[in-house]
């Protein structure tokens, strides 16, 4: 087989890189749960395998450019030779297992598309005063601009919506008011609001992406609980410490997807595919498409990605590796803790 052209950072432009550097991480990722694999296994398995995948990779490594794509099934075959044994297999892998990953990671996109487009009308019907016209739960033609509360949500965050002239610029689509992949919307900051001077103040942080995040991962159920915040001395006076409000009768018995993830911590990538789920969701269009209009879905995705992943400068680092671990204390599934320093840990080193 022909070897595919190599690509260096010499002759590759930044996106190209960045590119390449996504692509990795979900190689990498899927690598090491196909070697969790027991021999035996039936395909069967890979297609859940591919539902679970999808909530990580937007369209699941169907971005990468033809010779891209034969490389990884090559680079995972080749994980197959190792685990199975024998060349012979490496043909029936290619032609039996990625049909079903394909396939699951198309049926949980689907699942999630559906669920939120009723939930997500049912969370904006609730609000106060309530949005009109009404947001059906089946029929989307009265969200996105057509709509002033699905409309100052996915709004450019460069734009005021409250400026009845721009808000008419937006919906006759004027030149000077485009709706791009550029421009974070709103819903992605925290009440909505954005400061120029300071960009990324409240990033992320949105009430309705943290929602819909816990309504994908963890449960309905969760979604639907208020954001768990750092308990006051008086709360825990009359209230008691949330570990003593919890009772038996609140353990999950059924594993979640976060669980099926074997996710630890919350993900950028996931939070990328939250995001543009619930954009989808806000949204007038009716079916799925990467280009809706002017915005352009997997830009989106990937402008979120590199954001969080591919942070410029030390302080941004530093600035991204809060978000995360805000992220974490207000999702119930995950309290991270940092163990490097704690007695198991000093004393594996030696103590």
């Amino acid at each position: 087989m022909q070897n595919p052209p190599q690509m260096s950072p010499d002759n590759g432009s930044p996106s190209e890189v960045a590119s390449l550097k996504r692509r990795l991480a979900v190689l990498e990722a899927q690598n090491a749960e196909l070697r969790k694999q027991p021999v035996t296994e039936r395909n069967e398995p890979h297609h859940t395998e591919g539902r679970n995948v999808s909530k990580i990779s937007l369209q699941s490594m169907i971005d990468v450019s033809p010779w891209g794509w034969n490389q990884i099934l090559m680079i995972l075959a080749q994980i197959t030779l190792k685990t199975i044994g024998g060349t012979d297999h490496i043909r029936n892998w290619r032609l039996g297992v990625h049909p079903f990953l394909n396939k699951g990671a198309d049926g949980a996109r689907a699942d999630d598309t559906t669920r939120l487009k009723v939930t997500v009308a049912s969370w904006l019907m609730q609000l106060t005063p309530s949005p009109s016209p009404v947001i059906q739960g089946q029929n989307k033609m009265g969200r996105g601009f057509n709509n002033d509360s699905t409309g100052r949500l996915i709004c450019p965050v460069d734009y005021d919506w409250n400026d009845l002239v721009v808000r008419q610029h937006i919906r006759d689509y004027h030149p000077d008011y485009r709706v791009t992949a550029y421009s974070w919307p709103a819903f992605l900051y925290k009440d909505e609001q954005y400061d120029p001077q300071n960009p990324t103040n409240g990033l992320f942080k949105g009430h309705l992406l943290l929602k819909t995040f816990k309504y994908i991962f963890t449960s309905p159920t969760s979604a639907e609980m208020e954001d768990q915040e750092e308990p006051s001395p008086d709360n825990i006076s009359t209230q008691g410490h949330p570990k003593q409000r919890r009772t038996a009768g609140e353990r999950r018995t059924r594993c979640d997807v976060a669980g099926l993830l074997n996710m630890k911590s919350v993900q950028p990538r996931a939070i990328a595919y939250v995001a543009v789920q619930l954009r989808f969701a806000l949204s007038s269009t009716g079916s799925w498409r990467v280009v809706d209009d002017e915005f352009n879905n997997q830009e989106f995705y990937d402008n979120i990605v590199d954001f969080l992943e591919l942070p410029m400068t030390p302080d941004a680092s530093k600035e991204v590796d809060n978000l995360l671990l805000w992220w974490n204390r207000h999702v119930s599934a995950y309290r991270p803790q940092r163990v490097q320093h704690l007695s198991v840990a000093r004393c594996s080193g030696g103590c």
